[in-house]
């Protein structure tokens, strides 16, 4: 299973290594080609709670092999696309794999360990993710660098046969854990300080993916790094990623998840200004390659920090509700996603300055977002019980809703 989020997290990812090469193979722009990165971005974000709706029935396994067969056929699409909008329909179809994968992968992993074990778990499966980030895609960058883009989803597409393969013949049956309705999802998106929290989730992950979706660019046309070279700076984002993915557990077990938010946006827009200042001061010089793979360090280690704080907001205001919100909150991070795809498109025929400018305050109005809501924040003081029996009763079933 780990090894399915891996293909996915690298194919989700990897596209943006290669993107001008990608553009220029399909005969459009390179806006155009960062669409691509939107498509799959905004599908996932819609497809992901409608795929767990209608398939809410069906065994874990079942809904897995499903998902890789989809996601395999995708890529082999994507291979072989003779146009711009074959390599589309691909990467819908990519997208509705991985919408379909990754949510059944953690729900089999929690379901199949022991209680004890969980954690651990869903930490192995869905750190196939964060290890597509430090691995997979400076990985596949190099090679589509040094070969070509279609062999990097040749290896995507192969990856993703090995993990259906293993999976077929390693796994049981999985029975499903029941379906939540999107009536259901809907009306917890509702819940207090839900959607201020989910709106700053997205506008910051716009903020980050305007800048990581044109990264190649970006560092090709300020610090004149091209060709494999490009991937070293996505092996530092990645790992300084991981870094800061491993960082976060500790931080918000320690300090208030909306402290660490605030912290983490601060620690972004302040790394944007510095690119922005680099663009202005340094581009082209022979500094210019050092400054900008020192803020690709910076920026891995305050890119996804802010976003397990946000998750632990979530939690702690949705209550028995939380499994739900949570699903709302990987939809929000795919639909920022999808946005930055859009804007960056917009902005890079007006120079990297533009970019990163955009990618600074799309951040600034996230931290503006988060200041407000968790302003906001204040602990739901318990009813004060009338009879002995009601104040038993009222303490249990409050303490079991934690």
């Amino acid at each position: 299973m780990a090894l399915g989020t891996f293909a996915l997290g690298t194919d989700a990812f990897v596209i943006s290594g290669v993107l001008s090469q990608v553009g220029n193979s399909l005969g459009v722009s390179l806006g155009m080609a960062g669409l691509l990165i939107t498509a799959f971005s905004a599908v996932y974000a819609i497809s992901a709670p409608v795929s767990a709706v209608l398939t809410g029935n069906m065994g874990r396994k079942r809904v897995m092999q499903l998902a890789l067969t989809i996601f395999v056929i995708a890529n082999v699409a994507a291979v072989f696309a003779p146009n711009y909008g074959i390599m589309v329909a691909a990467r819908v179809l990519a997208a509705i794999g991985a919408g379909l994968y990754t949510p059944s992968a953690a729900a089999a992993a929690a379901s199949i360990a022991k209680p004890e074990e969980r954690g651990r778990a869903l930490t192995m499966v869905l750190g196939g993710l964060t290890i597509a980030n430090a691995v997979g895609v400076p990985l596949g960058t190099f090679i589509g660098q040094a070969v070509s883009w279609r062999v990097t989803f040749a290896v995507v597409s192969v990856l993703g046969l090995i993990a259906l393969f293993g999976l077929t013949h390693a796994l049981g049956d999985i029975p499903s854990l029941g379906v939540v309705s999107l009536r259901d999802r809907i009306s917890a998106a509702a819940i207090k300080g839900v959607p201020a929290t989910l709106a700053s989730v997205g506008i910051a992950i716009c903020g980050v993916f305007i800048l990581y979706t044109y990264l190649a660019w970006f560092v090709g046309d300020v610090g004149g790094l091209h060709g494999t070279a490009v991937s070293w700076v996505y092996l530092i984002f990645g790992l300084t990623a991981v870094v800061c993915n491993f960082s976060a557990g500790w931080l918000i077990d320690h300090i208030r998840p909306a402290r660490v938010a605030t912290l983490a946006f601060i620690g972004l827009v302040l790394v944007h200004v510095a690119f922005t200042v680099t663009v202005w001061t340094a581009k082209g010089s022979s500094a210019a390659v050092y400054v900008l793979c020192l803020l690709v360090a910076l920026w891995g280690l305050t890119s996804w920090l802010f976003y397990p704080a946000q998750q632990k907001r979530l939690v702690t205001v949705a209550g028995a509700r939380a499994p739900v919100v949570l699903s709302l909150g990987a939809s929000s991070l795919y639909a920022g996603q999808a946005l930055a795809g859009v804007v960056g498109g917009v902005l890079v025929p007006h120079g990297p300055a533009s970019v990163a400018i955009a990618a600074g305050v799309c951040v600034l109005i996230a931290l503006a977002v988060h200041l407000v809501s968790s302003a906001r924040d204040r602990p739901i003081p318990a009813p004060v019980p009338t009879e002995a029996p009601a104040a038993s009763q009222t303490r249990s079933s409050s303490s079991s809703s934690v």
